[in-house]
């Protein structure tokens, strides 16, 4: 005999309570009810999760303890690993991270950048150092905060910068990618499967030197600089 039927031979004018299972979606705890117990029958709490309570969507409903401490920070936590996991899978594989120097770089000029928006942000207000929305929220004084600790994390930068020389480093991998892209052309126009001549070489070269340096306001370094201009052929 199903629970179903069960049910119905004793109490033929009651509705079978919850659902067989606890349901995605639903509270699911385990209904307590003395006639279930008399009968042998289990079945689950059929509410949206957390009705009742703070934490709807989420949890055990009101009531089945949804708004005890321990539920609610159980529905919290919950939460959190849904939303890492929603924003994980919107981001998808992150992008692959490349030379450290350059990476360290670019995430200094991101913070002085952010910087400059928050400073920006500050002449909107005029100097005004405290403002009230119509909840009498202050707002510029948590901006200012905010704005402090943007600069302190932009001085961090820079020490680190100047520490480790990174400019320097920055200048030096970019003239050694420069020089390799010259070696590669050099090592194509004198290669003995072309079959050019010593005229036609320097004309190939001074074109290559006269388009690389149209690109060298673009670049910096200006990657013609570092060319070296010889028949050195990379190995």
């Amino acid at each position: 005999m199903t629970p179903e039927e069960l049910w119905a031979n004793h109490h033929p004018d009651r509705k079978l309570p919850g659902t067989e299972t606890a349901e995605e979606g639903k509270c699911g705890a385990r209904l307590r009810s003395t006639d279930l117990k008399e009968l042998g029958i289990v079945r689950h709490c059929g509410n949206k999760a957390g009705k009742g309570t703070d934490h709807v969507g989420i949890g055990t409903c009101k009531f089945h303890l949804g708004s005890t401490k321990k539920h609610v920070q159980s529905a919290v936590r919950v939460e959190a690993e849904i939303e890492l996991r929603t924003l994980s899978e919107k981001l998808g594989d992150g992008e692959p991270l490349g030379n450290p120097e350059i990476e360290a770089w670019e995430l200094a000029r991101k913070t002085k950048q952010w910087s400059l928006i928050l400073e920006s942000k500050m002449d909107e207000l005029n100097d005004t150092l405290v403002t009230e929305d119509e909840a009498g929220i202050e707002h510029a004084r948590a901006l200012i905060e905010i704005l402090e600790r943007a600069w302190e994390r932009y001085q961090s930068m820079l020490e680190f910068l100047l520490k480790h020389d990174l400019r320097k480093r920055v200048l030096e991998l970019e003239e050694h990618q420069a020089r390799l892209v010259g070696q590669a052309f050099m090592a194509i126009i004198l290669s003995q499967d072309l079959k050019l001549s010593e005229a036609q070489v320097d004309i190939a070269r001074n074109m290559f030197a006269g388009q690389m340096q149209k690109l060298g306001p673009a670049l910096e370094p200006t990657w013609a600089a570092g060319i070296v201009m010889d028949a050195e052929v990379i190995e």
